[in-house]
């Protein structure tokens, strides 16, 4: 594939949408594109409330009581007032997360989004690759990891490894599950590299998405709840995007992003939900999540 930018939404029932161009560093152009970009609104905003997000996480605890789900992923989202252009909120979110992929991505079927991703889906590691098990989030800063994320984490590795074995890929190396900082927000992130032809990348890409730490597990049963009890679409947020360069993809799933409409956006986010969950406790993750992209704007 030719260099050029790829991005993917959450359905998984539509491909990814690719875009040859060429790499530039011209901030005035980048200036004049974000003023012209459009923004669609084509999708309306279902804000869940603190009741229903509770009544949502009560009904994914009860699907665990009862055997037929793990985990699952539940978001929600909320609309923010903006305060700046979205050409100064991309450089500030630039500026803010230089350890994240920053993105606009301007659509007639999806919309403008911005977003600061931290989570790596796929990228060249030399001669190899690269991805990560990312799941498990702490907001307060004097806490430490509790049996719920590492649980969280743990059902990651294990689809990551299962999905590797797979295909037929090489885990080359580990890395312990460390502590990521991504904002004010601290991640619990484990890194593989491994080897795999690189005619059977795309293969892989399509069996990764969407990964246990924004679907859940088993997947087929977590996106299932997910379809029947989330009121707003997710739209880009936890699909992926990025870039293929020298024939070889750079893909970071979309989280910490929102949906820009001018003078207000809206916010998405997510929180992995296991039998050791509190509803009252995954609202302020949540909350915390949106701000990371929100302070931006």
């Amino acid at each position: 594939m030719q260099d050029g930018f790829v991005f993917r939404p959450w359905n998984g029932n539509l491909r990814h949408f690719y875009l040859q161009g060429e790499y530039i560093s011209d901030i005035a152009l980048l200036r004049s594109l974000t003023t012209t970009a459009e923004s669609y609104q084509t999708i309306d905003v279902s804000v869940m409330n603190r009741a229903e997000w509770g009544a949502y996480i009560g009904h994914i605890q009860h699907e665990i009581s009862l055997g037929q789900v793990r985990k699952v992923v539940a978001a929600r989202q909320s609309l923010c007032e903006t305060r700046f252009s979205l050409f100064d909120a991309f450089l500030a979110a630039c500026e803010r997360y230089p350890d994240a992929y920053v993105s606009i991505v301007c659509h007639a079927q999806f919309g403008t989004w911005l977003g600061a991703t931290p989570e790596i889906l796929i990228q060249p590691e030399g001669a190899d690759w690269k991805t990560v098990s990312m799941a498990g989030t702490l907001v307060n800063e004097q806490s430490d990891w509790t049996g719920k994320e590492k649980e969280e984490n743990t059902a990651t590795q294990q689809f990551l490894r299962q999905i590797l074995a797979k295909m037929g890929a090489h885990i080359i190396e580990t890395g312990p599950a460390d502590a990521v900082r991504a904002g004010t927000l601290r991640h619990l992130v484990k890194q593989y590299r491994f080897s795999l032809q690189e005619k059977d990348i795309p293969h892989l890409i399509a069996e990764l998405h969407p990964t246990p730490a924004v679907g859940g597990l088993p997947r087929d049963k977590a996106l299932s709840i997910i379809a029947n009890h989330e009121k707003q679409s997710r739209n880009l947020f936890s699909g992926y995007v990025g870039f293929y360069r020298a024939d070889r993809p750079h893909l970071w799933v979309n989280l910490r992003c929102c949906e820009w409409r001018g003078q207000v956006a809206v916010l998405h986010a997510g929180a992995g939900i296991n039998a050791q969950s509190d509803a009252g406790l995954e609202w302020e993750e949540t909350a915390a999540k949106m701000q990371t992209i929100g302070i931006c704007l």
